[in-house]
């Protein structure tokens, strides 16, 4: 095994692969780019065991298990911005071309509302552009964001080309911007792009809707944007065929010009929500090529792994997983967050100023990622025009989805990881996707499921995969906290993207618009586990109650700890009386408890015979009571409801969960050479789930709430 340092800040090479996750025998696309000119790369599979290479970590732990030949790498680019596309559109010789548009942004420069041929439709903050081959023609406006504005293009016989701002508040009119008589004389056959000139080009911030071309003869295309809505189809209803394809994502289930608040799901009323938004750095494909295809062996063993590859003085690593087929599978299965790696994929709010970071760049990966942009933003950030970013994808580079980036997230589930190796525990590796794609079944012949740290994000039949894995002999060990959080979807004919519309409560970084806090993916409505009727309570005993950075704190023993139910927990551990102390200790702020923590509360669901083995306290000023918990009054000092609780329980079926309460738990592991007690007590537990007994319920339950 390697022990390797931390990386030059100079990064030359990166990439991504497709599938994140896959079978023996089944193929992986690497796809890589150079960007300081093409060159051969030197590569091998490696066994990814622990990312945490900082001087206290656990190292940046390897194995190679595969030399591959070398490849090949050129530069291939990134071209952020969503937009439309209606292919082979014919000419059309008279007649009117309208639409609505809502910018979201306006600059000097202008950005292309359409193309349709050789013509062009822009807008700026001064007005709006229409260029033609034979013609130019500004039509000067005060504009203003948040505004609709209908546009009429007429063409042949009558020309002209008028723009009309729609009342905003009761007491408003429309208002007629501006117009002018010279138009083109037709429409030439070719391609239609929406809210670009070119892939890359001028892309529009801001919502398009309802675009017409006809006459009083004929309707020749009419793309209504409130039509399959879920779907990245943009349909013409015309009758003609013209449908189109969107690409990179722009986001459906907004609010258009005739919404009216009357409803606030678009299935209910999609000619309210008959819009399209459209951002300049929208990504979900970077459509790279691979530079190199990889069949998994048939005898590789499920794992996390990666392709290495070094270039010149540059290296970079592209993890994937490896599942086990079925009737191979072992007794343990790690349940791999990548929901949550995609919700913080390319985050970069650790990395400036804010209650999360500084702009302290420590890493190369995090050099490379402030450097560029357009490797697309984290669910935590915002477009250019400030709303907030809906989707994420793992069809792009993500920078910290790899090891050597400090402590969220990835590198953070690599420290169970590296636990698992160092006692010698066989596991299986899959992913969220992999069981919101097979639910239940993908969680079929596991004995043990061990989570990350900060499994976040879930969909709706993840969870309930969970549920009833759990009440089929399941045991769960939950090592983390914030976990089963907020409800997301996954785009149906493409799962590598996922949604998430943050909805009236919640810690989050931003709100969903009024009226679009249903998802488009599916139409269920967004937000917390918790608002939804279904507190993370319900399934691990606890859920979130804090959130700080400033550094991590003990747990201090329970009574409960005491109860004979749990006397498994603590076989080996000396420090097992109440009021002693568990974790002061860590490689994650210096304790088990912290970053984000969880408690037991049974006004929330916790099981009211769930065991509170520990609970944490003394935690640091900075860490503070989620907001959600909040109505009329500032957070007080010295809450109580500020803890991490360690929790037990068994469920009717046989099965058991095991709860820590914190992100940091897991960075407690490794301290002294894995010789403590959180990795004592984690010990016990895992070894007891393995055990097929089955866990009885005990008398009392279900007696109270």
């Amino acid at each position: 095994m390697d022990h390797e340092l931390i990386a030059p800040f100079e990064k030359d090479i990166v990439g991504y692969c497709d599938p994140l996750s896959a079978l023996p025998g089944t193929e992986i696309g690497f796809k890589l780019s150079a960007y300081n000119g093409a060159g051969t790369a030197a590569a091998e599979i490696v066994e990814l065991i622990s990312g945490d290479d900082r001087p206290h970590g656990t190292g940046l732990i390897t194995r190679s298990v595969c030399q591959l030949p070398d490849i090949a790498v050129a530069h291939q680019k990134l071209t952020p911005g969503s937009y439309g596309r209606v292919e082979s559109v014919p000419g059309v010789k008279q007649g009117t071309l309208t639409f609505s548009f809502y910018p979201t942004l306006l600059q000097a420069e202008r950005r292309t509302l359409l193309c349709w041929a050789d013509m062009e439709i822009s807008v700026s903050e001064t007005g709006v552009q229409l260029l033609w081959p034979d013609g130019l023609l500004f039509l000067p406006a005060s504009l203003t964001v948040a505004r609709w504005y209908d546009l009429q293009l007429s063409f042949g016989d009558q020309t002209g080309l008028s723009l009309r701002r729609q009342a905003y508040a009761s007491g408003e009119a429309d208002v007629q911007v501006a117009k002018s008589v010279d138009t083109p004389s037709q429409l030439r056959a070719g391609s239609l792009i929406l809210a670009a000139r070119a892939p890359g080009q001028d892309h529009f911030n801001g919502r398009l809707e309802a675009l017409v071309v006809g006459n009083e003869e004929q309707v020749y295309l009419h793309l209504d944007f409130a039509q399959e809505i879920a779907s990245q189809r943009v349909v013409d209803v015309s009758g003609n065929g013209l449908d189109g394809r969107l690409y990179q994502n722009p986001t459906r289930g907004v609010c258009g010009r005739h919404w009216d608040a009357t409803v606030q799901r678009y299935e209910e009323a999609p000619e309210q929500y008959a819009a399209i938004h459209f951002h300049d750095d929208d990504l979900t494909d970077a459509g790279w090529s691979d530079s190199v295809r990889w069949t998994v062996p048939l005898d590789f063993k499920s794992g996390q792994y990666a392709l290495k590859v070094r270039l010149r003085d540059s290296t970079d690593f592209v993890p994937f997983f490896v599942r086990a087929q079925k009737g191979e599978r072992n007794d343990v299965a790690f349940l791999v967050p990548t929901a949550s790696y995609l919700a913080y994929a390319n985050q970069r709010l650790g990395l400036t100023e804010s209650p999360f970071g500084n702009p302290k760049i420590r890493f190369a990966n995090d050099a490379f990622l402030m450097a560029h942009d357009d490797v697309g933003y984290s669910m935590y950030e915002h477009h250019k025009d400030f709303s907030g970013v809906h989707f994420s994808s793992r069809l792009r580079p993500i920078l910290n989805l790899k090891p050597q980036v400090g402590t969220w997230a990835f590198n953070a589930d690599t420290h169970i990881t590296a636990w698992l190796h160092e006692i010698n525990q066989s596991f299986d590796v899959l992913t969220d996707e992999d069981l919101h794609l097979e639910g239940e079944a993908a969680l079929e012949g596991y004995r043990v499921v061990i989570t990350g740290t900060h499994p976040e994000y879930y969909s709706t039949v993840m969870r309930s995969a969970l549920e009833g894995w759990l009440a089929n002999n399941g045991r769960l060990m939950y090592m983390g906290g914030n976990g089963f959080y907020w409800r997301v979807a996954f785009q149906e004919d493409n799962p590598a993207v996922m949604e998430v519309r943050r909805s009236e409560d919640g810690t989050r970084a931003w709100i969903a618009h009024p009226g679009e806090y249903y998802h488009q993916f599916g139409g269920e409505y967004g937000g917390m586990w918790r608002r939804l009727g279904k507190p993370p309570n319900q399934l691990v005993g606890i859920g979130f109650a804090a959130q700080g950075f400033d550094g991590g704190t003990y747990f201090k023993v329970q009574p409960g700890a005491l109860d004979p139910r749990v006397a498994f927990v603590l076989e080996g551990v000396d420090e097992c009386v109440e009021g002693d102390t568990w974790g002061q200790f860590g490689n994650q702020g210096g304790g088990a408890a912290g970053e984000e923590i969880d408690r037991f509360d049974a006004t929330l669901g916790s099981p009211a015979h769930a065991v509170v083995l520990a609970s944490s306290e003394n935690h640091r000023p900075g860490m503070l009571r989620v907001k959600e918990e909040f109505h009329m009054m500032e957070q007080p000092g010295n809450d109580p409801k500020v803890r991490a609780d360690m929790v037990f329980f068994e469920v009717p079926g046989g099965g058991a969960v095991f709860s820590t309460g914190s992100i940091s738990f897991a960075g407690s592991l490794a301290y002294n050479d894995y010789h403590n007690e959180i990795a004592q007590i984690t010990g016990n537990v895992l070894r007891r789930f393995i055990n097929a007994e089955h866990f009885d319920m005990p008398a009392h339950a279900g007696l109270s709430a």
